[in-house]
């Protein structure tokens, strides 16, 4: 299986079901709050990721604000299947290195970033603000779940659009920043920061920007749309230890697949 798995990595090969390149929706998404510590400790208890009564099933019952959790017809994540190469790859990426710290976000890491890297897609620039650590990954490809999802979350300038790339996790070798940026999380309680550090996303993305592009939304409540998504097909790598490490942790915290409906997915 896991033979079967890596394939999907190593060909370059897209998604696709049409020949242009499907337009940037304009729905709006409200700008993060100024507390830095936006997401509230009694805000994300209200939702949680087991089957239970606050599961992602239940997460459009909890508060009106999520009625996109369950009404929506452009949800992440989903299912990714393979389809001829398409070319023209549309994403520029500009990290630079910066300062971050991390906050324990009760059902994940977080890596808050000062905003000075970007993406540009399609003419519009989106500044990255954090990154999130899922176990196992919320995206599936072929209906196999793969044991981690790194997600670099972007805001455009203007704060009203979203755009995340997205990263699987691959058992293999260790890694050197998984074990900095643990080292420095140790001990932290929930819902606190780190000391700030120099931090530069580069070292993460792959040589290889090769990617799987759709419209969806974000994975946790409010749910809301309008997010644009590109899941890279090259891996990073992790030890068997660290990603053990992260679910002893953090249990569970990744949201089941979605239906695509009428939507098209590329692999550029």
């Amino acid at each position: 299986m896991r033979a079967a798995i890596l394939g999907f990595f190593i060909l370059p090969f897209v998604i696709s079901s049409c020949s242009t390149n499907p337009p940037v929706q304009e729905e709006v998404i409200p700008p993060p709050s100024q507390d830095s510590s936006s997401e509230k400790k009694a805000d994300i208890w209200s939702w949680q990721y087991d089957n239970g009564p606050r599961g992602p099933e239940n997460w459009s019952k909890l508060n009106r604000q999520y009625d996109m959790c369950s009404a929506g017809a452009k949800q992440s994540p989903v299912n990714l299947v393979w389809h001829a190469p398409q070319k023209n790859n549309p994403l520029e990426i500009s990290y630079k290195p910066g300062t971050a710290t991390i906050i324990d976000a009760g059902y994940t890491l977080r890596v808050d970033l000062t905003p000075q890297s970007q993406i540009s897609y399609l003419g519009r620039d989106y500044l990255l603000e954090k990154i999130e650590i899922r176990s196992p990954s919320e995206h599936t490809l072929s209906g196999n779940q793969l044991p981690m999802e790194l997600q670099f979350y972007h805001r455009s300038s203007n704060g009203l659009k979203q755009a995340v790339i997205s990263l699987f996790v691959i058992t293999g070798r260790g890694s050197a920043w998984f074990d900095d940026l643990w080292q420095k999380s140790e001990g932290l309680p929930n819902f606190q920061s780190s000391t700030s550090f120099r931090f530069n996303p580069e070292q993460l993305i792959p040589p290889r920007k090769t990617f799987y592009h759709y419209e969806g939304s974000l994975t946790h409540p409010p749910c809301l749309e309008g997010v644009q998504w590109f899941v890279f097909n090259t891996p990073l790598q992790l030890s068997q230890e660290q990603i053990q490490r992260f679910r002893d942790r953090f249990e569970k915290n990744n949201r089941p697949t979605q239906k695509l409906n009428d939507r098209t997915i590329i692999n550029y």
